[in-house]
């Protein structure tokens, strides 16, 4: 897993609790693809970029994103370019 933070770019009130799920979806890593995640701030800056090994991980990552109240904006789309899930604030 590569997790990365944009410089300046201020962090959300939920990162502790991101950085706990990415965590635990590194755990999950059994080697495949990389999917490439972004979060956005409150303010709608991407502020972090997640790259994940496999599906599994990358799933669980995006449910318990999702589980905590942000929205990915690519959830529909499946050719979503740059970053395979780009999560936002409601």
């Amino acid at each position: 897993m590569k997790d990365t933070y944009v410089e300046g770019i201020a962090k959300s009130h939920l990162d502790d609790e991101i950085t706990r799920i990415a965590k635990k979806a590194q755990r999950r890593e059994l080697g495949g693809k990389e999917m490439v995640t972004a979060i956005q701030n409150e303010d709608g800056t991407i502020y972090r970029v997640i790259c994940i090994e496999g599906m599994g991980a990358y799933i669980y990552l995006a449910m318990e994103i999702t589980g905590i109240g942000l929205v990915d904006l690519h959830a529909e789309n499946l050719n979503p370019g740059k970053y395979d899930s780009l999560f936002t604030f409601k």
